[in-house]
């Protein structure tokens, strides 16, 4: 019984280590910082961070759908048929050849 218990606060270092980067690096947080937060300070954290990036990662989808709409409706002409129409407008011009 105590043995689970026990297992309930068990804290995995490798995922503390990388949320600790990842608050320090993105929000510019000292590690220090973090240290002297309370546990369920440091959760909120976490969670408020998650909720940002998966605000940011929805918005930006949107805009790329955004972009590909417009730029499906705003499709570049096909050159190959300019070029075909300037050339058939140029004069012809036949030049001696001398043997």
């Amino acid at each position: 019984m105590a043995q689970a218990l026990y297992l309930m606060f068990r804290v995995n270092l490798k995922n503390l280590v990388k949320n600790k980067l990842g608050i320090a690096r993105e929000w510019h947080i000292q590690p220090s910082e973090i240290d002297r937060m309370l546990f369920y300070e440091y959760e909120e954290i976490i969670d408020e961070i998650n909720t940002y990036n998966k605000e940011e990662e929805k918005r930006h989808a949107d805009e790329q759908k955004q972009y590909e709409q417009a730029q499906k409706q705003y499709k570049q002409p096909n050159l190959s048929n300019l070029s075909k129409g300037i050339s058939q407008n140029l004069p012809k011009i036949s030049i001696p050849r001398f043997n």
